[in-house]
């Protein structure tokens, strides 16, 4: 196969990504946008060693489960692959997704359950960051490009509320008046669904101390708007936060309900993304679990507190333990608005909270984990072990790194009783699983 050539091909498979695999005289190409059983006139874009990346130039046949309704910068824009997947195929695909990290990386052959759908897989996002750049004098807002730093613009993004694309377009038009527009890298809107109320984070290279014109206008045109934020991040890496911030307007949190309860979300505070599926997500964690009256529960990365406050209406008591200090004040604050009275925050890595509570030789019946996407480290995963809990319930954004811990828990005496994949992120190729894991002596 070389570079430029264009022959017909039939799409396969997926890749993890979504991407197409179609095998031509012997040789793989990963073709974006082409779904099983397609046919379709394709030109290898990229040739590796072993494998190579097409383009589709013509669909030759088309899959019933092609999704047609189209969001104007899905090809360019890094943030969803899969819209033109319908919803059963985007199902399809996650589920296999899940059993094959299991299969390739843990050499487990589990039943893994159907992804749970979203009914309504749109407007689904309370958390977008955007970044901010200025050419010619001219502002930019939208998304970056996949792997690029060019800013891909857009009018709709199906996937964010309403609200939060219209406070964009304020943004877009309106800031373009003023010179500090040069000082700013992100803006960070977050949007409480069920309460509708909306945190604006301003993220500046320098800070801005004044509640300026331009504030006054945008918190008068959006009364949803609670809170504005500016936070000082003059780093010259990714990362988006910066250490420093200060309150502009109104508080510096906002409120959500989750399964029942209301929640105070700061600026860097951890909360699910999809409150829709986040509901389903921690009703089913907490049913696998078939947590009692009697058990102890402990929940490592617990952010601020959400699925600990959930599964505390069932437990006897519940440890939540998380490193990120604003968490866990914001997770102390969240109890006690909550009135719940038998649950305890430590803020800790994840490791050295399990370890303290080995050390100090508290029984726990259930470990509910829900880490980072690189998963567990050795020492939370040594120190769950010698916690010796009944059941862990392992919920995960990356199927690859669940699958590597998962083998590591069967081969310790724990066997996987349920496989749950979750769509949380609609339109993209992330999926969240639930697994319910079991001691194999209970």
């Amino acid at each position: 196969m070389k570079k430029n050539e264009v022959f017909i091909g039939i799409c396969s498979g997926y890749d993890n990504d979504g991407l197409g695999v179609v095998k031509h005289q012997g040789f793989v190409l990963f073709v974006k946008g082409l779904l099983i059983g397609e046919e379709a006139e394709i030109i290898c874009t990229l040739v590796k060693k072993n494998y190579g990346y097409g383009k589709i130039l013509r669909l030759i046949s088309v899959s019933k489960n092609r999704n047609e309704k189209k969001c104007e910068v899905y090809k360019t824009c890094g943030g969803c692959m899969l819209w033109h997947m319908n919803d059963y195929e985007q199902q399809y695909f996650k589920t296999e997704k899940v059993k094959s990290c299991f299969s390739s990386i843990a050499g487990m052959d589990v039943e893994v359950l159907d992804t749970i759908k979203m009914d309504e897989p749109i407007r689904y996002r309370n958390k977008v960051q955007v970044p901010v750049g200025v050419f010619d004098d001219k502002l930019k807002m939208g998304f970056y490009k996949n792997r690029t730093n060019e800013i891909v613009e857009f009018s709709d993004c199906f996937v964010q509320s309403e609200l939060s694309n219209k406070i964009i377009d304020f943004f877009k038009f309106e800031l373009n008046k003023y010179d500090f527009k040069n000082d700013i890298r992100h803006i960070l809107i977050k949007h409480a669904h069920k309460k509708n109320e909306v945190m604006v984070v301003i993220i500046c290279k320098k800070m801005l101390h004044e509640y300026n014109e331009f504030l006054k206008k945008l918190v008068s045109t959006f009364k949803e708007i609670k809170s504005v934020i500016c936070n000082l991040n003059d780093r010259k890496d990714n990362v988006i936060l910066g250490d420093k911030e200060i309150v502009l307007f109104g508080e510096s949190v906002i409120k959500e309900e989750l399964c029942g309860l209301v929640f105070n979300i700061s600026s860097k505070s951890f909360f699910q993304i999809n409150p829709y599926q986040t509901e389903i997500l921690y009703n089913k964690a907490i049913e696998f679990a078939k947590i009692g009256s009697c058990d102890t529960v402990l929940d490592l990365y617990c952010g601020i507190g959400t699925i600990g406050m959930v599964a505390s209406k069932y437990a006897k008591k519940v440890i939540g333990i998380e490193i990120v200090n604003e968490a866990i004040e914001d997770a102390k604050i969240n109890a006690k608005n909550n009135n719940i009275k038998n649950i305890d925050f430590y803020c800790m890595d994840a490791g050295e909270g399990a370890k303290k509570i080995v050390d100090e030789k508290i029984d726990i019946d259930v470990v509910i984990v829900d880490p980072p996407r690189k998963g567990l480290d050795n020492l939370a995963i040594e120190s769950i072990l010698k916690i010796n809990p009944k059941k862990i319930v392992y919920v995960s954004c990356d199927p690859a790194t669940l699958a590597r811990d998962c083998k590591i828990f069967d081969q310790k005496g724990y066997t996987i009783d349920i496989v749950q994949p979750i769509d949380m992120f609609p339109h993209t190729s992330h999926v969240e699983t639930i697994v319910l894991l079991q001691r194999a002596d209970t």
